[in-house]
């Protein structure tokens, strides 16, 4: 755990700030509109507080029967939550008793789902939020680990299994190596 103090004069310079400071340490580079998306993701939800208060699951279902308006947004919506659950409070996965990957799925499922509703440009953007939402969930834990250690060891091999989540590799001690599933001889599995 590393405790850092960064200060910025407005809000939104702080939060860019804190992102840079994380992609630096994580070793991740974030282009300039996902930083953005992702600043004004975090600055949205910062004010809301209200972040997982019912069950995800059911509202992806449920925006699949929306009118398309409502649609999009109840799935951005899920998107980033998911994103901002698995990254900055992985530890409310185990209060709802699921994995991690839970949020990792259901959120790229989301995003995923908005790259083939909208016009193309934001198309574009949903498609990379789904494809990259592993690393972005790993730069959001690094920015945690900065005040309180973000994963207990056995959520971190799980997210790492699930995921291939980075973040959650480094946390291992040094002399433990866990093993990918795919990794392990089938017969040994029987």
């Amino acid at each position: 755990m590393n405790t850092k103090l960064i200060l910025a004069e407005t809000e939104l310079e702080q939060w860019h700030k804190l992102i840079r400071e994380a992609e630096a340490d994580y070793g991740y580079a974030l282009d300039e509109s996902m930083q953005s998306y992702l600043v004004f993701t975090l600055m949205r939800f910062m004010k809301e507080q209200a972040l997982n208060t019912h069950a995800l699951a059911l509202d992806y279902l449920e925006a699949h029967c929306l009118p398309e308006k409502m649609k999009l947004d109840q799935l951005r919506n899920i998107g980033d939550q998911c994103l901002l659950i698995s990254g900055l409070f992985p530890k409310r996965a185990q209060k709802n008793n699921v994995r991690i990957s839970y949020y990792v799925d259901l959120g790229r499922s989301a995003y995923h789902h908005l790259s083939h509703c909208t016009q193309r440009s934001m198309a574009e953007l949903y498609s990379r939020l789904a494809a990259t939402f592993i690393q972005l969930m790993d730069l959001l834990q690094t920015i945690r680990h900065y005040s309180a250690p973000a994963l207990q060891p056995i959520a971190a091999l799980e997210l790492w299994s699930d995921t291939g989540s980075q973040f959650a590799y480094k946390l291992h001690p040094a002399n433990a190596l866990p093993l990918h599933e795919s990794l392990i001889n089938r017969r040994l599995k029987q």
